[in-house]
């Protein structure tokens, strides 16, 4: 419902109404988006078939809370980046719950050599990957991972994930 505001021009004021309910949408949507990364580094991947090596100890994520609704204009605090371990199982654990937009956003988009509607073409293919992580060297994630298909066959991959900044960068695998 809109009240007439005396001396206010109506179309100002829808327009202002719009611009902060599309304000309010991507406040919502980025808060959306940073808790489902937030479970996904939080050991969540231990979920959907990723491992750690025998005797590491599991990666400690803190979770912080959004900026106010309010504040739109505020700039967002600087977030540390995640482990780029954790990046590498959050990008798994994307593709197999089918959230291929984080998968793409966290890397994907950087490996796959095709566009988003090729990745995920080509992951809508895959039933579960489970994914051992092999070693950690620096920015540098080695894994090996157990691809089954939705049609029940099996394929196994090796190979090294480099991380920067958070998102997975380049990607050297090969199936074994």
């Amino acid at each position: 419902m809109m009240t007439e505001l005396p001396g206010c021009d109506t179309s100002v004021v829808k327009t202002v109404s719009v611009a902060n309910a599309v304000s309010v949408v991507k406040t919502v949507r980025m808060t959306l988006v940073r808790a489902a990364v937030v479970v996904a580094l939080s050991g969540a991947g231990a979920l959907f078939g990723v491992v750690q090596p025998a005797g590491a100890a599991a990666p400690a994520v803190t979770a912080t809370a959004p900026a106010a609704a309010a504040h739109p204009a505020a700039a967002p605090a600087q977030q540390p980046q995640p482990a780029p371990v954790d990046v590498v199982k959050a990008y798994f654990a994307a593709i197999n719950n089918d959230e291929f937009e984080a998968a793409w956003a966290l890397g994907g988009k950087n490996t796959s050599g095709r566009p988003y509607d090729s990745f995920v073409t080509a992951n809508q293919g895959t039933d579960q990957n489970v994914v051992t992580v092999d070693s950690v060297a620096g920015n540098k994630v080695t894994v090996t991972y157990d691809l089954t298909l939705i049609n029940g066959s099996h394929q196994r991959f090796t190979g090294t994930y480099t991380v920067q900044d958070g998102v997975i960068v380049t990607a050297d695998v090969h199936r074994v």
